[in-house]
């Protein structure tokens, strides 16, 4: 068994053993890929799959508006009371946040393993949701940041 079959199997294992099924289908789907020849759709998600979640999630996102269960007058009128200009605020400390992540995972791809790790842990154990390794590649950044300037 290769290193990363066992790797997969460890994670759907800690995704079943926490109830977190999300966690579990995906390394699931991650395997059946893997032993298919079905390499260039590995290499597609590997190099995309980000841009892709990015995407479909904004699309989650915006249907609420698109199907009408939000509607534009409520938006408007709402845009200024402090629920939204919270909501505001928390989007753009995420994006600023991702955007950290995103230079960490470029610079060091390594840490990858790490926030995959922990995002399994965090959903599978935390009640979380295993939707944030951008948000946590951020936070690690910011983490080794503040670490070089306190540990000098």
């Amino acid at each position: 068994m290769s290193q990363e079959t066992a790797a997969l199997l460890l994670i759907l294992a800690v995704g079943a053993f926490g109830r977190n099924y999300m966690v579990a289908v995906s390394a699931i789907a991650a395997l059946i890929l893997a032993a298919l020849p079905l390499h260039a759709i590995l290499e597609f998600l590997a190099d995309n799959g980000i841009r892709v979640g990015i995407f479909l999630l904004m699309i989650a996102v915006l249907a609420e508006l698109a199907i009408g269960r939000v509607p534009l007058g409520s938006l408007v009128r709402e845009l200024w009371s402090i629920p939204s200009l919270l909501a505001i605020a928390g989007g753009i400390f995420a994006s600023w946040m991702s955007g950290r992540g995103i230079e960490l995972l470029q610079r060091q791809p390594q840490v990858a393993i790490g926030l995959v790790i922990g995002s399994v842990l965090g959903a599978s154990f935390f009640n979380g949701v295993p939707i944030g390794p951008l948000f946590a590649a951020g936070v690690t950044a910011v983490a080794m940041g503040l670490w070089q300037v306190f540990s000098r």
